[in-house]
């Protein structure tokens, strides 16, 4: 048995230690169940549970697969045996069983409770708000969050930046951020950002051209951080050609020149006295002088206020709107019409003036109200704030995106699922690999198959972008080649065979071999076959062991390379380095980094998504869902099982991860995009990517905050052609 498969059954021995006399039912039929029945001696399994019901009566691994009512006959207590990723799903199945059910990890199992949270915004309809628009004459638009959206999750985060920025070019000068708020104390309610900077010249002393630069500076951020919410710019542009009066009303303290430049870049030209800023006519929304300013100047007021333009009276809620759905046409020929995010400032105010408003929500209020609520509490960096702004930016860029649900998050595409749950893992990752190769001064890094496809084509993508040339190759390999290509020893060879495998012994024989002539109730302990194979088995390997060693060698690896993989054991990185003479380092998601691993002992292994006092990656959120990046982490093509004499992969046969590549490729776009959304706002700050973050964030998307599409679980399959033929759906 491989000391790997022992720590899993020592594991075990540790954790049931109280039920070894128990009769154990385990619910799983494959590698983990393999493993436990083959090398755990003195407990009494009795059995096996399986999802599908055409296994019942079948035996697997010399037990039979009973049904619900046999278990609960034969057994004590079940133990869900399988990957983490499966366990809320089958202890939904099982849980009113009446006996004990257990995780593997030593657990009782419960069932999961979740809170729920009413959706305010259900009843939001952009329809409903379009048609009254449209039967308006003058319509008015709050800028951000209704228009536009920052990708950063607080407008502090702004500063915070800008704080970087200028830390960086001037260093040691003055703090950016206290400079800013002492000169904002000193300024009245209706400011300017040219007065602010005009007063921290005051404050900080400093020459005006520095303060000029730092002012165009935080002009180019804002502009960068800015991403239109495509459906308001729309409804814009298309009321400007319906010949309406449209207006742009905002409490910023930002220029006219940056309102219309930026709505210039998506075709939106304001006429002038348009654009109707608080720090201009020294009047604000949120305590309704601009909107009285408003109603007299530039609205006909509803009929119900009698014309006057002052406050409303009690009735002023007919006018609002602004928290329903609306009813179709709603809006009155002549009657003023409002679009904004701040309930306050932009629904009730103006409702008091005979304005009639529509609630947009801002992103952050459409997270707040979401299943994925939980993730604001959880943003505590400036990498974590640039990648969360980066995926409300996708989620919620649409202000309904709610409506007329209980607030779930779905993902709808294989683009928006590598862009939205995968991007800020593999973006983590990339940036950890740069800096640490970096750091480590190695020149190469050898992405290993199939897990480096993607990953190699990602990392050349990040290192463009970042202006950098790297030197990177992909080698193909997988366990069972490696380890065949190493067998030099009867008992290497054994080690080999005896590995798990739950088909029959033929199919064990045909695909680790290459045997095809073998009974079909062939059957034998590992010495045994080995004896009655041996002349097959030896020229196999000495086949792929001569083609492996000539492939290996064409690809000039040293020293001064790394190899590059998912995890965990770094078996792959031990037999590459055995049979290539090298001591090449390993650079993993996760790792097996303990004492009980023999290879982390005689080679160099790092972890990305696991604390140093984590040694073994259990608390790592990835490490439980890993199951889920394998699936589309792979290739166009099968397991590499050899390499031929021309240097060409001879593969295992496609499987369902294959037959759905094309969703892996669209996973990828999203995957790149993201990359790219990253880079191109925030890749000039140097963030230090918070790896706690994105591991949590991982765990927080396959733990229930999100659903995901049938199209998009459709491609998602477990195989392990090593140790089976068997495919699963990874969501079912």
């Amino acid at each position: 048995m491989s000391d790997k498969y022992q720590i899993e059954i020592d594991a075990f021995i540790h954790r049931f230690q109280a039920y070894r006399n128990a009769r154990i039912i385990l619910y799983g039929i494959g590698r983990y169940t393999a493993t436990l029945v083959n090398g755990v001696k003195d407990f009494r399994f009795v059995g096996l549970m399986d999802k599908d019901p055409a296994n019942v009566g079948k035996r697997i691994f010399g037990l039979p697969v009973v049904d619900r009512d046999q278990a609960e006959k034969d057994a004590d207590m079940i133990i869900i045996n399988t990957s983490e990723t499966y366990w809320d799903v089958i202890y939904s199945r099982i849980q009113d069983m009446g006996i004990p059910v257990f995780y593997i990890n030593g657990e009782r199992a419960r069932r999961k409770e979740t809170a729920r949270q009413a959706n305010p915004f259900r009843e939001l309809s952009y329809d409903a708000m379009r048609k009254g628009m449209e039967a308006g004459r003058v319509v008015s638009f709050d800028f951000f969050d209704t228009l536009f959206l920052r990708k950063v999750c607080s407008p502090r985060d702004v500063f915070r930046l800008l704080e970087i920025q200028f830390r960086e070019k001037w260093q040691g000068v003055f703090s950016y951020t206290e400079l800013r708020n002492q000169a904002k104390e000193r300024l009245g309610k209706y400011y300017s950002l040219e007065e602010l900077y005009r007063q921290m010249e005051i404050l900080g002393g400093m020459p005006r051209p520095l303060l000029e630069e730092m002012r165009t500076q935080e002009l180019l951020l804002e502009k960068k951080l800015l991403a239109p919410r495509r459906q308001m710019i729309s409804l814009v542009k298309s009321l400007l050609e319906e010949g309406k009066e449209v207006y742009i009303i905002s409490d910023m303290y930002l220029p006219e020149s940056f309102y219309r430049e930026v709505l210039g870049q998506y075709g939106i030209n304001m006429q002038e006295g348009h654009i109707l800023l608080s720090h201009i006519l020294h009047k604000s929304k949120e305590d309704g002088s601009l909107w009285r300013y408003f109603s007299e100047t530039k609205a006909k007021p509803c009929a119900s206020h009698g014309g006057n333009g002052h406050r409303g009276h009690s009735d002023a809620g007919d006018c609002r709107g602004g928290a329903g759905r609306g009813k179709e046409g709603s809006g009155e020929a002549g009657q003023a019409l409002h679009a904004g995010d701040h309930r306050k400032a932009d629904v009730e105010e103006p409702a008091g003036y005979g304005i009639k408003s529509y609630l947009v929500p801002a992103p952050w209020d459409l997270l707040e109200a979401s299943s994925m609520r939980e993730a604001g509490g959880h943003v505590c960096s400036d990498y974590g704030s640039a990648v969360m702004g980066c995926v409300w930016k996708e989620l919620f860029e649409n202000p309904f995106v709610l409506e007329g649900t209980e607030g779930e998050v779905r993902i709808e595409s294989p683009y928006q699922m590598g862009y939205c749950v995968f991007g800020p893992v593999i973006l983590t990752f990339l940036l950890w690999l740069a800096e640490l190769s970096r750091r480590e001064k190695k020149e190469r890094l050898v992405f290993l198959a199939r897990d480096g496809y993607f990953l190699k084509e990602d990392f050349d993508y990040l290192c463009g972008l970042m202006g950098e040339q790297r030197n990177c190759c992909y080698l193909g390999i997988s366990r069972q080649l490696a380890m065949a290509a190493s067998i030099t020893s009867m008992e290497e060879l054994l080690e080999y065979m005896s590995m798990p495998y739950s088909g029959s012994v033929k199919e064990m024989l045909e695909d680790r071999f290459g045997i095809r002539d073998a009974e079909e109730n062939e059957n034998g302990e590992p010495e045994e076959l080995a004896d009655k194979y041996l002349p097959e088995i030896k020229a196999y390997i000495c086949r792929v062991r001569k083609n492996y060693l000539e492939y290996i060698g064409k690809m000039g690896l040293d020293e001064t390379c790394a190899v590059v993989d998912l995890g965990y054991y770094g078996n792959n990185q031990k037999y590459l380095n055995r049979l290539g003479r090298l001591d090449m380092p390993g650079y993993y998601v996760n790792a097996s980094l303990a004492a009980r691993n023999p290879n982390a002992q005689c080679q160099k292994m790092t972890a990305c998504f696991q604390g140093k006092d984590d040694l073994t990656g259990e608390k790592s959120r990835i490490l439980k869902r890993q199951i889920f990046l394998e699936s589309f982490l792979t290739a166009p093509y099968g397991m590499v099982k050899e390499i031929d004499e021309t240097g060409s992969f001879v593969c295992a046969r496609a499987k369902k991860n294959q037959e759905y590549f094309e969703d892996k490729e669209e996973i990828n776009r999203g995957v790149k995009a993201f990359i790219r959304e990253y880079w191109e706002t925030f890749g000039a700050f140097g963030l230090c990517p918070d790896t706690e973050f994105a591991d949590w964030y991982y765990g927080f998307c396959f733990g229930g905050a999100v659903t995901f599409s049938d199209r998009v679980k459709k491609s998602f399959y477990n195989d392990n052609a090593m140790m089976n033929r068997i495919e699963s759906m990874l969501f079912y």
